[in-house]
Formats: C-alpha cells, structure tokens, sequence
C-alpha cells in the first residue's frame, strides 16, 4: 500500500467537529482548496457513493470504505489495476485533537500509480488538513 502524501496537524476542534466535515461530502469544496466539485445525495455511511471533480484533473466517483464516526473516513476511487484511498484520521488531544490525511494506493498497479501521483498530490495531504482546520477556525 504505497503512500502517495500524508500529514499531521493539531488543531483546537474537538473530534466531532472535524469528523463532521469530513462527513458531508458535499461541504469539501467549501475548505479544501484540492475539490472544486463534489456530488453526493445520501447520507455518509459505509459504502455510500458521490462523485468528485478535484481542482485539477477529471472527475472521479468514490466510495465511502471505512467510516468509524468521529475517529475515521476513508473515501476511495477506482483507478486501473488500483484503487486510490483518502485516509481522514482524527484523534482527541489535550487541545482539541490531532488531524490526518493519508493518500495511498492499493491493488495490483499500486506501486505505478503512486509514482505517477506522488509528484502532483505531493501537497495534497496538507492542503486538505490545512484548509479544513483554518475553515474551523474562521466558524469557532
């Protein structure tokens, strides 16, 4: 399972607040400058599909993989021979909890795509953890 980008940041928001984004799909272009455009018309469960169109790039369907409520969400798209993974991770802290996104690939062509993809997604990870904290620290 090769890593494409992944970052940590702490923040003063509680696990719940932050989970909460990550689970309203259709709020990640509000804060994560990486999404222009997402479509999603059920509510966030386990296996629920949207579709995604990043900044950059064409537009990708996903699935939700791994959703454990304010701890987990895991979206995941198709790529041939691969499957490429969102990883959103939020632990509490003393000061709020600590947020992160790991990028990765799976699957048979895993270690191609993440050579492909580890250049343009290098700061992928962070922008996305970045622009939600700074989007919940503008709402507090």
């Amino acid at each position: 399972m090769p890593l494409v980008s992944e970052y940590s940041r702490p923040c003063t928001s509680l696990p719940g607040a932050v989970f909460a984004r990550w689970a309203e799909p259709r709020s990640w272009p509000e804060w994560d400058p990486e999404v222009r455009h997402v479509e999603f018309g059920s509510a966030a469960a386990m296996g629920a599909r949207g579709r995604l169109t990043p900044s950059s790039g064409p537009a990708l369907r996903f699935s939700i993989t791994d959703l454990l409520p304010n701890e987990l969400f895991t979206n995941t798209s198709a790529l041939p021979g691969a499957r490429l993974e969102f990883e959103h991770k939020v632990t509490a802290s003393e000061k709020g909890s600590v947020v992160t996104v790991a990028i990765r690939t799976r699957g048979p062509l895993a270690k191609l795509w993440s050579r492909l993809l580890k250049k343009p997604m290098s700061g992928a990870a962070q922008s996305s953890v970045d622009g939600l904290i700074g989007h919940l620290e503008r709402q507090a």
